[in-house]
């Protein structure tokens, strides 16, 4: 047994928990085509053209589409991403502060999708002010849930 180091010792534990592909899916993700968000994205639209930018900001980071492929996650991005480089840099404090934790949970993530591309990046620093004013008000609890959640918008 000169080699005993190199025994895995996890394959003979029954109770080791070896992670598979499937344990890294999210529960509870219910599949979303493009025509189950269209309305929404339209109503968002709407929302913001008519000035009504907390209602807008509520909506798209309520119930984001987190079972959707990636094209119709990445069309429902560029509508968030309007509705947020719409708003006025003097109401964000106010429209932060009127979210629930969840939902700015959600708008973490969509700010760090935002500076993750480059439609995204060419708005970086609206995306920046979100930022700050959501850890101003909400701390880092945020960026702490977007860590460690396997669900992605």
């Amino acid at each position: 047994m000169d080699n005993w180091r190199r025994i895995d010792i996890d394959a003979f534990d029954p109770d080791s928990g070896r992670l598979t592909a499937q344990d890294l899916i999210p529960p509870n993700e219910v599949p979303v085509t493009l025509q189950d968000i269209q309305p929404k994205i339209s109503q968002l639209r709407s929302l913001a053209s008519s000035g009504d930018m907390t209602s807008a900001i509520q909506l798209a980071v309520n119930d984001p589409p987190y079972g959707a492929d990636d094209i119709t996650k990445a069309t429902y991005f560029r509508a968030v991403l309007e509705a947020l480089t719409q708003v006025r840099q003097s109401d964000i404090t106010t429209i932060v502060k009127q979210l629930t934790s969840k939902q700015q949970d959600v708008l973490v993530k969509y700010l760090y999708k935002g500076m993750s591309v480059p439609e995204g990046q060419k708005q970086g620093g609206i995306l920046l002010a979100w930022f700050e004013r959501l850890t101003q008000t909400a701390g880092v609890n945020p960026i702490v849930h977007y860590l460690s959640d396997r669900q992605t918008v």
